[in-house]
């Protein structure tokens, strides 16, 4: 009975898995900071002036789940980028499967968010004459102009996150 060694090389690395990984490092680093950014600029935008009760609570609460569905995004990508520097000898098909759930995960969670500051800030923007909502913008307009930077921010999370799901999918396909 012969005995053989396994002879199993690690895969060299070639142009294309180092211009994905330097791709999937720049764009979680832009998605990181922007994340903190949007968190940033809603968390400290302030402005008082007097309007109903209702609508201060409304304004307030979806403008609140907007900054920290940026701040747990934020977060969350940093440990990511964290873990993918470091491991960044030993990314399987099975490892990027998990960056593709985190990726898709932080997107919707961004989204989310997202999709509530953009409805409440068209209604503070333009009024909803249905409701008898009036427009605020015109009142709170350094606090508009901060919600609009952080919404931009975002915006620009969102599709560098949408990218790396979209990376983290391909690379996951060989499980």
């Amino acid at each position: 009975m012969e005995i053989r060694e396994a002879n199993v090389r690690a895969k060299a690395p070639n142009k294309t898995d180092k211009f994905d990984l330097a791709t999937q490092i720049c764009l979680r680093i832009a998605a990181t900071a922007t994340a903190m950014a949007a968190a940033w600029v809603i968390f400290t935008a302030n402005q008082t002036v007097e309007v109903s009760a209702l609508l201060n609570n409304i304004l307030h609460f979806f403008f609140r789940f907007f900054a920290y569905a940026n701040a747990i995004a934020f977060g969350f990508s940093l440990m990511s980028l964290f873990f993918l520097f470091f491991a960044r000898h030993a990314l399987t098909a099975t490892i990027y499967f998990f960056f593709f759930l985190h990726d898709l995960m932080m997107m919707s969670l961004v989204l989310s968010g997202l999709a509530a500051g953009t409805v409440i800030g068209m209604v503070a923007r333009d009024g909803n004459g249905h409701t008898g909502w009036l427009k605020i913008c015109d009142r709170f307009e350094k606090f508009c102009d901060k919600v609009t930077v952080s919404m931009a921010l975002s915006y620009v999370a969102v599709v560098c996150l949408l990218v790396l799901t979209v990376m983290s999918a391909g690379k996951s396909r060989q499980i």
